[in-house]
């Protein structure tokens, strides 16, 4: 049997640990559990400095035993303030990169995380996987199913750990709910309905294209997605709103309500899928994707 070291037994078990929604809670209890020394730390590298990869890394950071040794970004904002956050909870800067594949290449790096806009998450995540890294990667895993099952050979054939970041499996009510669910007192489920309503999205303006900002690396930022000029609608939060880098309302939200519907009837993909919608609501803002969209999923009977 091959031998596993201390130090890559606690890697692996903290990131599949996080990547379950347990984020501080099962780092920090396995920490508490398994104390290493300074030189034995998990070393961890952020691609994507957005707000949702700072809340990553701080939950990655709540274990003592995690180090962050670098950062990337291909805006100078966000990889900056970034770095400040690490460096005023742990006191030290980590290095900062624009490009990540100067992160792929680092031999100390052990856990990637990767929290780029969504046409981004493939080729960082199969990288990684090719050069020794485990991996925790942002939903929607990919853009495309092709990408998925790509990014999915991948950690099996290098045999790493790669788990999908899905933050509502951490909330108290979700786990409550799909604890009463699988306790049986509703007994037998034939239909579950689930749905997000945004009301604090509103309607999204046009803007005029224009230079990006000071200091971007644009061409970096649209890497596998056709080349545009830069639209600042399209760029950091609002990406998710476009074809080119992402799947609209149905990944960005969509794919947390069917998740936890998922976790309840403990199914994983259904045998048929059909959806419908449009842009309902606000059919002449900046928008590609639908505002107003439907999915029926069909499953195999549950037990």
């Amino acid at each position: 049997m091959k031998s596993i070291s201390r130090r890559n037994f606690i890697s692996k078990s903290a990131v599949a640990a996080v990547g379950a929604g347990l984020a501080g809670q099962a780092v920090t209890a396995l920490a508490e559990d398994a104390k290493v020394s300074a030189n034995d730390k998990i070393s961890v590298a952020l691609i994507g400095c957005g707000g949702q990869g700072r809340a990553d890394l701080n939950a990655f950071l709540r274990s003592p035993e995690i180090e962050c040794l670098a950062l990337c970004d291909v805006d100078p904002t966000h990889l900056e303030k970034a770095q400040k956050g690490v460096e005023d909870k742990t006191g030290r800067k980590p290095d900062g990169h624009k490009d990540f594949r100067e992160i792929i290449d680092r031999k100390d790096i052990d856990v990637v995380i990767v929290a780029t806009p969504d046409h981004w998450h493939p080729i960082p995540t199969m990288l990684a996987c090719q050069t020794g890294k485990d991996v925790y990667v942002e939903k929607p895993l990919s853009v495309s199913i092709g990408e998925g099952r790509a990014m999915v050979k991948a950690a099996r054939k290098h045999n790493r750990v790669v788990q999908m970041g899905t933050q509502q499996r951490s909330a108290g009510h979700f786990k409550d709910a799909v604890a009463f669910v699988k306790s049986g007192e509703l007994g037998k489920i034939r239909l579950v309905r689930t749905w997000a309503y945004l009301d604090w999205k509103g309607e999204l303006p046009k803007v005029e294209d224009s230079d990006p900002p000071e200091g971007v690396d644009y061409d970096m930022w649209l890497g596998p997605a056709p080349k545009r000029p830069f639209n600042k609608r399209r760029f950091h939060f609002d990406f998710r709103w476009y074809w080119d880098y992402s799947g609209g309302l149905m990944t960005d939200w969509g794919a947390h309500m069917i998740d936890i519907a998922n976790m309840g009837m403990d199914v994983i993909s259904p045998k048929s899928a059909l959806s419908i919608g449009g842009k309902n609501g606000y059919p002449d803002d900046a928008m590609e994707t639908p505002d107003t969209q439907q999915a029926i999923l069909e499953y195999d009977a549950t037990p």
